[in-house]
This record gives C-alpha cells, structure tokens and sequence, in this order.
C-alpha cells in the first residue's frame, strides 16, 4: 500500500512545529543528540549536555524501531549521515532537529549526505547541502535504499539529485520539502567526447516505485549542458512505477518531468517490470526559464529506430497547470508512436510559447484541456479549449472570471487542489491545479 499522507494532515504538519508528523515513539527507545560545536563522541549521547559531535559516530550507532537521533540547529556537519537501522510501521527511525535557531546542515559528501539504507525511516527539518562548489552534496542530497521511508520539511540545494530514489526503494515519501537551486551536473563532457551523456540538475530522481511526493516547492533545477544547451528537472521518472506526483509548485526548471525506461538498440530491456503507472496531478508548473512541461514517449520514431528511453505505459497528466512563456518551452509532448497506452490527459491548463502540445496521430485520450500559446500538434481530443485561460499575474496560475477553465472539469481527481480548497465546493470542477 502506498504510504501517503492526507493532504489536510501535510498541511498541519507544515505549521507545526517541532517532531515531524506520523511519528510514533516508543517508551523504551532512545533519543541521541548530536552537536557539531560541543559534542564529544566519547559522551553518552543520550542528552543535550552529552551529545556527540560528528556524523560518524551517529552513524554508528545502534538505533531500534522508535529511537531518535536530534541535531542540534545552528550545527553544520560534514560527511554522510548513513542510517543501516530499521524502524517499523508503527515504530519509525526519526532524524530531526532540536533547540533554536538555522536548520543543521549536513553537506559535502561525493555521494550522499544522507542515505536511508534501512526502512520505516524519517528526515525532518534538516538543511541539505549547500548550493556552491565548495561543500555541496555532489550526487544525492538523500540517497534512499530502503522501504517506507519519510523525507519531509527539509531545505534541500545544491545537490546532481536532491533526492534520489534507487530502484530498489518502494513506498517512498517526499513531501513538503523545500528544493532550491538542485543544478549540479553529476556528468558534464564536450559534444566531441560525447553528445548524449550529460546528466543532473534533478531535484528528485525516481528510479524506484510508489512513491508519493507531493506538496513540495521545487525551483532552480536548471543549468548548462554541451549537450542540450540546458538540463535538469523538477522531477526525472526513469525506470520508476506507479509514484504519485501530486501538489508541487515548481518554479524555473528546464522541465518539470521526463519519463523513461532503458531499451537496448535491438528491442530488448534492461527495465524488467517496466515504467509505467505514473500519476501526476494538482501541480503548477511555471515561470521564464523553464522549456518543458511533460515528456515522455512510446517506444518506436518514424524512421523505424527504437527509442532507448521508451516505452513509458501508463502515465496520467490530470488537473495540473503549465504557464512557460519561455520562447523554446513546449508544454506537453509524447513522441516516438505515442498512443493511449502511453499517456492520458485530462483537465489541465497548458500554456506554453512553442508548442502546447505534441503527440503522434494515434495519442486522442485528450479531454477537458485548455490549451493555449504556440503550435498544438496533437489529436483534436473531446471537449477541449483552446483559448488563453486568463491566467491572474498576481496569483501565478490562478484563474480570473471568464477563464474557459472555469467548469470544464467533470471528474473529481482529488478532494483538494493545490491551494487546499475543496474540489467541486461550489459545484464545479476546474481544469488546472486551481479551482476558482
């Protein structure tokens, strides 16, 4: 079962402070405090006038289901905060911060500065990595290995992948999060050495399945690349299944999400159960820099060569909003033989300057769109606008009276939109992450 939160719960969770929300204490467990300035790795842990100081030692340690390891605000730590330890579904392994003041920071590990090897665990309220050379988390921010585990109410910069779910991690959840400036190249080569590998700049990168990440504010994964002029992304699904993308404002990203499998030049896999099941829904996607809204592909071009990043079955574009007036920005595209076993779109609002939308002559599950700006290549769909949807410059992708969006939903995805409003309240369903 996928472990979420209730968006209402998500909201309280983050104006409340102190522990993160969902977590279960258990009498017996122990709580460790760690103090970057006056810790002492030979004290006993277990109070803030013992506290250790480094991250080895609190890595170390023994930490059963329920136990808390607390670091202290204002501290800054270099090196990986590495949790082995399991927790359990009523018991979780939680990380957080405790006294007054700036977020502890952990920062400058080659490849993560925290990685949740072990399950039931939880990261709250830390700052991670720094967005600079010097210092900065240059593959992961948290590397997640392990099931059922907990990223929520952190501040998370600088880093090739913000978070990076491996293939091996189900039932992951990140949410309510700050990503700020993920723009680090994890691969950057000339053209002439290669020109298709340059890779990085994600904020989160999902290779593993059911996640939820959801009410996030992602910004700034953008940067150069030799070999796409720019790269990065709000969210890369690669390899990845049914995770649930879902109330995220993601501002100035090269593209909010690209999905892909791995296939080999002969038609073979080297993505045994697919890609598929993806869902995304209640997001807006906007500002100037960014040139992408959706991508992603089925599993053949015209030419006859196979797509190596395709095909991608199943993914469902419902109720986001997409303002890119980027000249380059295209908002919605699915290429290389794409049909409706490889995407849906309903009740969203997609305005991009190049191209609103682009898909192959046998994509139509396309219903309850606005779609608005430069060329809309893609089929015709049922009950679909294409007007300007009268966007408020005021309230970035908020609709103003007369939007064509206003009542042109006819199905309730989700009880909220994006700004915690009731869906249908008044009896009508908006396309886009907004109701009106």
């Amino acid at each position: 079962m996928l472990r979420t939160f209730a968006a209402g719960a998500v909201a309280l969770a983050l104006a409340t402070a102190g522990l993160g929300a969902g977590t279960a204490s258990a009498a017996a467990a122990p709580v460790y405090y760690l103090d970057s300035v006056s810790g002492n790795d030979a004290a006993a842990g277990t109070s803030q006038t013992t506290a250790w100081k480094t991250l080895a030692k609190a890595s170390a340690a023994v930490l059963p289901p329920g136990a808390k390891l607390l670091l202290r605000r204002g501290g800054s730590w270099s090196g990986q905060l590495s949790i082995t330890e399991s927790g359990d579904s009523t018991t979780p392994i939680v990380v957080d911060a405790y006294g007054t003041g700036a977020r502890p920071i952990v920062k400058g590990d080659s490849e993560a500065c925290v990685h949740l090897q072990g399950s039931y665990l939880e990261v709250y309220n830390l700052q991670i990595g720094v967005d600079q050379d010097a210092g900065r988390c240059s593959w992961a921010g948290v590397k997640v290995t392990g099931n059922d585990n907990v990223i929520e109410k952190n501040y998370i910069t600088g880093a090739a992948a913000g978070v990076y779910i491996e293939t091996s991690a189900k039932y992951t959840a990140v949410t309510g999060n700050d990503f700020v400036n993920n723009n680090h190249m994890s691969t950057l080569t000339p053209r002439e050495q290669d020109p298709n590998d340059d890779s990085g700049a994600f904020a989160i990168l999902v290779q593993g399945d059911d996640s939820n990440i959801g009410w996030n504010t992602i910004k700034g994964s953008i940067t150069f690349s030799y070999d796409y002029e720019l790269d990065g992304a709000a969210v890369e699904i690669f390899l990845g299944s049914r995770n649930r993308v879902h109330h995220n404002v993601a501002l100035d990203n090269d593209t909010f999400t690209e999905l892909g499998t791995s296939t080999n030049e002969d038609g073979s896999t080297n993505d045994p159960d697919g890609t598929s099941g993806n869902v995304f829904e209640y997001n807006a996607i906007y500002g100037s820099k960014g040139r992408a809204g959706l991508i992603t592909r089925g599993p053949r071009h015209d030419d006859g060569r196979i797509e190596g990043n395709g095909p991608v079955f199943g993914t469902v574009f419902r109720n986001n909003s997409i303002n890119l007036p980027n000249a380059q920005a295209e908002g919605v595209v699915c290429d290389a033989s794409c049909t409706n076993e490889h995407l849906s779109l309903a009740q969203n609002v997609v305005v991009a300057a190049k191209k609103s939308g682009y898909a192959d002559a046998g994509f139509t599950d396309n219903h309850h769109n606005v779609f608005f700006g430069g060329q809309y290549q893609m089929s015709a769909g049922s009950n679909n606008v294409r007007k300007d949807p009268l966007f408020d410059p005021a309230n970035p992708l908020r609709l103003r009276a007369g939007s064509p969006a206003i009542g042109l939903g006819v199905t309730k995805y989700n009880d909220l939109d994006l700004a915690g409003v009731t869906v249908g309240k008044d009896g009508a369903i908006e396309a886009g992450a907004f109701e009106y």
